[in-house]
């Protein structure tokens, strides 16, 4: 197992940006690769500190690329245009600097909380990079997560990124879906005590009817945490690459 810790300056983000990659020791020169997104607050060690991902990659055959998102939300803002380097410049480097497949077909993309919402956002947007997407726990109503007393974001930092009411409009899941029609295969899981469970469900209910047989919902038991997350992560992989 091959464990990689690369940092890089983007044009975009006119920065150093690190990235924590996993990869077999199986010999290929096309791995299949999942991308997983991390949450508020975390960084892309954030994954292999509460997920055994050296035994999951091993398990499964496959690369796990985790990037550092800082509190951007996956989303461009004046400060940090994070959704532009991430498709843009991010994926190219990676699949080109290391044994990774660029095809759809043999790309996931997941991740947790914030990460989660990143990762159905991403992967709305670009069919044709990603053939999977899991989101565990994802702020799944952006204004929702704003106004929750229980949101660890502060209002003022939420506001830096989404500053204007089109903006929160426009970055909203189900927005986003209705103007890119994707047809990937979609995992969706919220623990039950999870405080944005009814969120989660309201989404469900609007995957459900517009995905139908490419959309899976895992009801988990939990709250939102990585006590939740660890308990269910080999289902999801399991999920993923099968």
């Amino acid at each position: 197992m091959t464990l990689l810790n690369t940092s890089f300056r983007t044009n975009f983000l006119h920065t150093y940006f690190k990235t924590t990659v996993v990869i077999p020791d199986t010999g290929k020169s096309n791995y299949k690769a999942i991308w997983l997104l991390h949450g508020y607050t975390a960084d892309d060690t954030t994954w292999m500190r509460n997920v055994n991902i050296e035994k999951l990659a091993d398990k499964n055959d496959i690369a796990v690329i985790m990037p550092e998102g800082r509190n951007a939300f996956y989303t461009d803002s004046d400060f940090i245009p994070y959704y532009s380097f991430f498709v843009k410049e991010l994926i190219p480097k990676i699949q080109q600097l290391l044994p990774i497949s660029d095809k759809a077909e043999d790309n996931y993309i997941g991740g947790v909380s914030m990460g989660g919402y990143g990762a159905l956002k991403i992967g709305f947007s670009n069919p044709d990079k990603f053939s999977k997407i899991a989101a565990m726990s994802p702020v799944a109503n952006i204004e929702h997560f704003r106004n929750n007393p229980k949101s660890p974001m502060p209002i003022k930092t939420f506001d830096s990124i989404f500053e204007s009411p089109e903006k929160i409009k426009d970055n909203q899941l189900i927005n986003i879906f209705n103007q890119t029609h994707p047809k990937q295969k979609v995992l969706q899981l919220c623990g039950d005590k999870d405080f944005m469970h009814e969120d989660n469900v309201e989404l469900k209910n609007f995957l459900t009817d517009n995905l139908n047989d490419n959309y899976t919902w895992m009801p988990v038991s939990g709250d939102h945490s990585w006590n939740t997350w660890s308990e269910n992560v080999d289902q999801v992989f399991n999920w993923l690459t099968n």
